[in-house]
């Protein structure tokens, strides 16, 4: 669309739109609270004359079209959204074929992992690796690999598009083997690095590492004997111990999983770890991951337990929700803050409201409360900014 023809100095359209390629500008913050952010509301002031035929109307009709044309006062910018990458890694080691409502573990998070992406759309960009590498039967402990690379979501249109598509394709897979986690961080470290914009790597395991050879371990981080493998509590010894029926292999790899963590962590990646039913024994591990990796909560458990698979789809948003922002820079501010509407999708916001929205010096708008909730949870089709009509305000 050709929007010189629109310009006027009565206003503009700054939209953010989840259905196709018009976005807000750079985005840099999470929801926000009126305790200690919000400004005096700006009172309404009389509204320009809009002239012509087709001028917009503020009181209730929600605003243009993010491609409308012939209304008079707006000038519609097409901008750029600063969605973050979630990088998810997945445990798909033998222990995820076990049987779990509608298939297997693995199955439960593949949905899960899919069900987030589709419902996020374009606010994020996603990748995928799988451990141990897929096909890696001869080798079950083969550090795992990318199986898709990060790519922008997709546009909100009902149907899946084919990032997706893509994610649901090549997460499909018959889990066998270990849990090789930390040389597949390793092998993946360069890679995460090198994406542009805030990385944030989501681990989803039902146990705790394992596959390193030069392991050593007492009994009690011995994995068959933590698990209670039965041929290791009639033989009463330590089954990691070189020559033993499992040998080190087996052992605990805590300390070479936590230092591969901590080196995304330089690197200025944090990295959330999920421990799926099957992880209980291994909480303290878990715990120790989710620190190396930046975990901000306050008391332990520090990573995110789920004993029921059915509540994975929540945890993966509330994870999701820390990365999604609900603050916009505005490319172009107009003169009069106090012309200025915030739309999702034909709802207009009141500002200054708990549940609305606030300026953030000096040309930053930042969505609160249930309205924050709303676009991070994915139930928000479009963002549009718009100037031209007086501010709606609480009542």
């Amino acid at each position: 669309m050709d929007t010189r023809a629109l310009r006027s100095a009565r206003g503009i359209v700054a939209s953010f739109v989840l259905l196709g390629a018009w976005g807000v500008a750079s985005s840099i913050g999470g929801c926000g609270s009126t305790s200690d952010d919000a400004l005096p509301p700006r009172p309404p002031r009389p509204a320009a004359d809009a002239g012509g035929e087709g001028g917009f109307d503020g009181g209730g009709g929600g605003p243009p079209a993010p491609d409308a044309g012939g209304y008079c006062g707006n000038e519609v910018h097409q901008a750029i959204v600063d969605a973050p990458n979630l990088y998810f890694v997945l445990d798909a080691s033998g222990s995820m074929n076990a049987p779990a409502p509608g298939g297997t573990r693995y199955d439960a998070v593949r949905a899960a992992v899919v069900g987030l992406v589709r419902k996020l759309g374009p606010l994020v960009k996603v990748g995928v690796a799988i451990l141990p590498a897929q096909g890696s039967n001869q080798d079950q402990c083969a550090a795992g690999k990318q199986v898709f690379p990060v790519t922008q979501g997709d546009p909100i249109t009902g149907e899946d598009g084919p990032t997706t598509t893509g994610i649901r394709l090549t997460t499909a897979t018959n889990p066998v083997g270990g849990t090789p986690i930390s040389p597949t961080l390793e092998a993946l470290t360069p890679t995460l690095l090198a994406l542009q914009g805030k990385t944030y790597v989501i681990l989803a395991t039902d146990g705790g590492p394992n596959c390193n050879e030069s392991a050593s371990c007492e009994i009690e981080d011995c994995q068959p004997n933590v698990e209670g493998d039965e041929a290791c509590l009639s033989m009463g010894t330590n089954c990691c111990a070189p020559g033993q029926l499992w040998g080190p292999t087996f052992c605990v790899d805590e300390p070479a999983t936590v230092a591969a963590i901590e080196a995304l962590r330089a690197g200025g990646i944090e990295v959330f770890v999920v421990g799926i039913p099957g992880s209980e024994a291994y909480a303290g591990v878990l715990d120790a991951m989710a620190i190396a990796g930046g975990s901000t909560k306050d008391t332990a458990p520090f990573y995110y337990p789920v004993s029921e698979l059915g509540s994975l789809g929540g945890v993966l948003a509330e994870i999701a929700a820390v990365a999604v922002t609900c603050e916009f820079e505005i490319v172009d501010p107009p003169d009069e803050e106090g012309m200025t509407n915030v739309y999702l999708d034909d709802e207009v916001l009141p500002y200054n409201d708990p549940d609305g929205w606030i300026w953030k010096p000096p040309s930053s708008v930042r969505l609160l409360g249930k309205a924050c909730e709303r676009l991070q949870g994915g139930q928000v089709k479009q963002v549009q900014i718009v100037s031209g009509c007086p501010t709606e305000v609480p009542k």
